[in-house]
């Protein structure tokens, strides 16, 4: 028996992934209100307002998450252990590119300061995001099935034939006894 797992497409993976997102995006701006690290999302549009300010990580965050899903999600299967491993990298590529390279961009211009981005300490709440992206896509995605089949219905062509044994029941025995006697 060969084992098949069919790929689960594009559209279901990048839905899952904006899910996943948002879900970290709610911690993610939660710890950013409470560091008092939330302006610059804000600052993307122009703004200062904090109610602006959760939006705009909220959006981000769900374009984070899809972006997770179409181009990390075909590598989660379902399991927690595996999608932890897989969000600490997410969380630390997200605040490399978001905390360390855009926002900077927007605000003051100090692109890679880890001083004003806020340090270890962002560094981690981003990890967090990350960690949780990837924790609701492996519960809430798209599920692989695993098919069996054999290889002829598949539509290969075998060599040999596959040798089965033939289950042997009460009455081919009782007809054997019978016969010897």
């Amino acid at each position: 028996m060969s084992e098949y797992t069919p790929q689960v497409n594009l559209v279901s993976r990048t839905g899952a992934g904006v899910v996943g997102g948002v879900a970290g995006g709610l911690f993610l701006a939660l710890a950013l209100q409470i560091t008092s690290h939330i302006k610059p999302y804000a600052q993307l549009v122009g703004e200062v307002e904090a109610s602006t300010a959760w939006v705009m990580v909220l959006m981000v965050a769900g374009a984070a998450g899809g972006l997770f899903g179409a181009f990390v999600g075909k590598f989660i299967r379902g399991q927690i252990i595996p999608a932890v491993g897989v969000g600490l990298v997410w969380g630390m590529i997200t605040w490399l590119v978001l905390a360390m390279l855009i926002l900077p961009l927007f605000g003051d211009g100090s692109v890679f300061g880890i001083k004003d981005a806020g340090g270890i300490v962002i560094l981690g709440v981003y990890v967090v995001f990350g960690v949780i992206t990837s924790i609701v896509y492996a519960i809430a995605g798209p599920r692989r099935r695993h098919y069996y089949r054999r290889r002829r219905e598949v539509g290969f062509v075998m060599a040999m034939p596959s040798i089965r044994r033939r289950r042997r029941r009460r009455a081919d025995e009782d007809l054997v006894e019978e016969l010897e006697d």
